[in-house]
């Protein structure tokens, strides 16, 4: 490494949420391993795999147990049932269960911390760790984050209603909505109010019995470095300070081959619709059944030829394999038949090389909830996409991917099968060319973006080295070189409302002073003329 850019040691640290969380965090720090950095991983217990292919990992640490499956499963299964439209009383079961690891993590975290062998001159953390914000109080130790997408509360913009990630109605910016449509938006996080009010209430119970009793700033901009695992044109537009940057889409270099059965699969089928909805969807049977319908007369009317269909072993447990389903052609069929392989147009499988799967020129639909990295994974590849989001930012990712001209949408709670035939078949048919060729420009735009991890690195690497160079202890000699003004100053001179201030006072005293002015030379008209006249030249 230059001598100009010495080597550091970097902490990422993952706990809740699945590997999905993980990814995008270890893809930044195989750069900052590649540059000469020594890179740490921190998780959960049970989670050690995640390194699996990251062998530049210098050094795990585990910071205690890891949420059972049944914590899990109760989590997915109230997902499942979430309405957005409804608020958030119904989940927030979900916001405790993940919150709950913080005190094992600001605990762990501290050791690491306190330790000089472990100490790291970074943290890289998940968006759900939330304790890395603890550590960059009492330590002034930097941190920077990543989220799936542009994060709610921080960088407000005003014409995008309500929050990213909670928005309804598909409404993104308040260009082409209604003013009850904008309203509705605004209104969600107030309705969210109570249920808010009492998890403050928790969490500031649990900080303190952890024996933390000061409150975190909670600012408008961010004082650490945001990192998003997305790009615009799948995002909405806006300006972002120095300290949030869209990173995204980080994807590995890499990724399994197309092996069997798939290769001959797609090889023989031009028109493949391919079905995941991620390890963690469990799919009610009526749901499934739905899909199944639709898909069926999908094939049966020649938009598509063969569906690979992606599913776990826990994903199929709320299916009825008996049920039979008739084909147009009379045949029948059951999930049975189907999860046997009975029948060659359809491969049901519980793991699928899904990267090379998309980047086949056969599959022709993502039928997806639409996550992040899936969201990520079908525009860089190309892939027209159904979506049917489950919650979070899946539901946000939605209109998204429909705005940017690349997808279909499905409601969760009111899909039909003849509308799932329908979107599959304006994706396949594509009568006026507009999916393909919002497909190619986004694919294009996701390429470029997807060089962006090494801008995450390069921040990060900026942040230690002006870090450690403005600090003399814990005397700060001079603010963050990615701060913005505004964030050391009051928002009365922020804003400008100072100025605004002198200007009404000045431009309103100014009229006043001007009438008292008139109307007392008016009464004093007399004696002024005498003094003109006075003070005037005498004439010859």
């Amino acid at each position: 490494m230059d001598t100009h850019n010495p080597p550091r040691k970097i902490l990422m640290v993952v706990t809740v949420g699945g590997f999905t969380h993980a990814a995008p965090v270890l893809e930044v720090g195989k750069v900052l391993a590649r540059r000469g950095h020594t890179v740490d991983f921190a998780t959960l217990e049970g989670q050690e795999t995640w390194t699996t292919g990251y062998e530049y990992v210098n050094r795990l640490h585990l910071l205690g147990r890891g949420p059972s499956h049944e914590m899990l499963e109760a989590h997915y299964l109230r997902m499942r049932q979430w309405d957005a439209s409804k608020g958030f009383s119904s989940v927030m079961d979900s916001k405790y269960l993940f919150d709950s690891f913080w005190t094992q993590t600001y605990e762990r975290l501290k050791r690491i911390i306190d330790d000089p062998a472990t100490r790291p001159d970074l943290l890289l953390v998940d968006f759900f760790v939330d304790a890395a914000k603890d550590m960059l109080y009492q330590y002034n130790l930097p941190i920077a984050i990543m989220y799936p997408q542009m994060p709610a509360l921080i960088c407000p913009c005003p014409y995008i209603p309500g929050q990213p990630g909670f928005q309804i109605d598909g409404t993104l910016t308040s260009e082409n909505a209604s003013i009850w449509s904008r309203i509705r938006n605004e209104m969600v996080m107030v309705h969210a109010l109570p249920a808010a009010l009492r998890w403050i209430k928790w969490t500031k119970k649990m900080r303190q019995a952890a024996g933390v009793h000061y409150k975190l700033p909670t600012p408008i901009k961010p004082n650490h470095l945001v990192l998003i695992n997305s790009f615009f044109g799948l995002e909405v537009p806006k300006d972002l300070p120095p300290l949030v940057s869209a990173v995204g889409p980080i994807l590995a270099d890499e990724y399994p081959p197309l092996t069997e059965p798939y290769a001959s699969f797609l090889a023989q089928r031009p028109k493949t619709l391919y079905l995941a909805l991620g390890t963690h969807i469990i799919l009610t049977h009526t749901d499934a059944a739905k899909l199944l319908r639709g898909l069926l007369t999908a094939i049966d009317r020649g938009f598509i030829d063969g569906v690979i269909w992606s599913v776990s072993q826990n994903g199929r447990r709320d299916i009825d394999p008996s049920e039979t389903f008739t084909r147009a052609s009379g045949k029948t069929l059951t999930f049975a038949s189907l999860f046997n392989g009975e029948h060659p147009e359809f491969l049901f499988t519980t793991f699928a090389p899904q990267r090379a799967i998309l980047d086949h020129p056969h599959t022709r639909i993502y039928l997806t909830h639409g996550g992040g990295s899936s969201a990520n994974e079908g525009l860089y590849h190309g892939k027209a996409m159904l979506v049917m989001g489950f919650f979070f930012d899946q539901l946000s990712n939605v209109p998204r991917l429909v705005a940017s001209g690349t997808a279909e949408s499905l409601d969760k709670f009111r899909f039909t099968p003849d509308e799932v035939c329908h979107k599959v078949g304006l994706l396949a048919e594509d009568p006026t060319g507009g999916y393909r060729r919002n497909c190619t420009r986004m694919q294009r735009i996701a390429h470029v973006a997807s060089r962006r991890k090494e801008l995450a690195a390069d921040l990060i690497e900026e942040l230690i080295y002006d870090t450690e160079a403005r600090f003399d202890g814990d005397a700060e000699l001079r603010p963050m070189h990615l701060q913005t003004a505004d964030m050391r100053m009051s928002a009365f001179k922020a804003k400008n409302w100072d100025l605004w201030l002198f200007g009404l006072v000045t431009f309103g005293l100014l009229p006043i002073a001007s009438i008292v002015a008139g109307r007392w030379a008016w009464s004093e008209r007399r004696a002024l003329a005498q003094l003109v006249g006075a003070l005037a030249p005498h004439r010859r």
